[in-house]
């Protein structure tokens, strides 16, 4: 039987470094005023950004910058899909939109999020609802599709231990896609990050006493890409011998964990209307 908890971390902690070695040796650009190579903005964009945005939220103005969002939508298309229009669309924000529609975003988010302290303690439909208003705002901003912007709140896990995980493409396949699925293509909407992504890392860490989504993303991630461009773009990648190659393709127990948060949420409203009527019958009797 495949250990896909300790795949999961283990491609997270040693693959993804590997890949990202790779793919950074195979990329000639170089990134903002300080010429990083890509490892070096992956690097920024996974460790040094995530602490730059938590003092900015500890001073009471947690938002992003313009050349800030440039980077990191440089970042999101060299590490997947190319879309050349995105960069054009991005600079055509003003600065001043960039840092309001972030600093609102973050808030719709964050205002939810501090209020609980693990996976255990949070009711999944409030927090896909908090999720979702999030995303919506961010949204506003040319150029920043759902995509984007779970990216920019994926940075937020220095400020909440329980920042939603980045929509990349192969972690989606690997846990959505390809084992509940298959042959369907993504959509790349809100529905599908909400009700069906997100719930569903929120089983897993809770079920693999894992506190961040956004090292679940990066173990899929990474044990996807291997699995579709290990004889090609990353054969110079070896697998780690203690990760079982079993665990590469897919999630394949992804229905064990399979939430849908919009049924979830169907169900609290109908018993919400309920308690409401109960409520207002029993002061028309009072």
């Amino acid at each position: 039987m495949v250990d896909y908890k300790f795949s999961l971390t283990k491609a997270a902690e040693t693959l993804f470094p590997k890949i990202i070695d790779e793919l950074s040796s195979q990329i000639l650009k170089k990134y903002s005023q300080e010429k990083w190579d890509f490892s070096q903005l992956d690097k920024w964009r996974s460790v040094d950004f995530p602490k730059v945005l938590a003092k900015r939220h500890a001073k009471g103005d947690l938002n992003i910058k313009k050349d800030e969002l440039a980077l990191l939508m440089d970042w999101k298309l060299a590490k997947g899909k190319f879309r050349p229009a995105l960069p054009k669309l991005i600079r055509d924000n003003t600065e001043n939109t960039v840092e309001n529609v972030t600093r609102e975003g973050f808030e719709a988010f964050i205002k939810y999020a501090l209020t609980i302290s693990s996976w255990n303690d949070i009711d999944v439909s409030h927090y896909c609802a908090a999720l979702r208003s999030s995303l919506k705002k961010l949204t506003e901003l040319r150029g920043v599709g759902p995509a984007t912007a779970s990216l920019l709140l994926s940075l937020l896990a220095e400020v909440t231990p329980l920042a939603p995980a980045f929509f990349s493409d192969e972690a989606f396949m690997y846990f959505v896609q390809e084992p509940l699925h298959p042959g369907q293509s993504i959509k790349y909407n809100i529905k599908e990050y909400v009700d069906e992504y997100i719930p569903l890392l929120i089983s897993v860490a809770r079920k693999f006493q894992i506190t961040s989504l956004n090292e679940l993303e990066r173990g899929a991630w990474a044990l996807k890409l291997y699995d579709l461009h290990h004889i090609n773009k990353y054969a110079a990648v070896e697998l780690p011998s203690d990760i079982d190659i079993g665990a590469t393709e897919k999630f394949a127990i992804a229905s064990e964990f399979a939430v849908d948060a919009s049924k979830t949420s169907t169900k609290k409203r109908k018993t919400s209307t309920k308690s409401e009527a109960a409520n207002k019958k029993v002061k028309k009797e009072t």
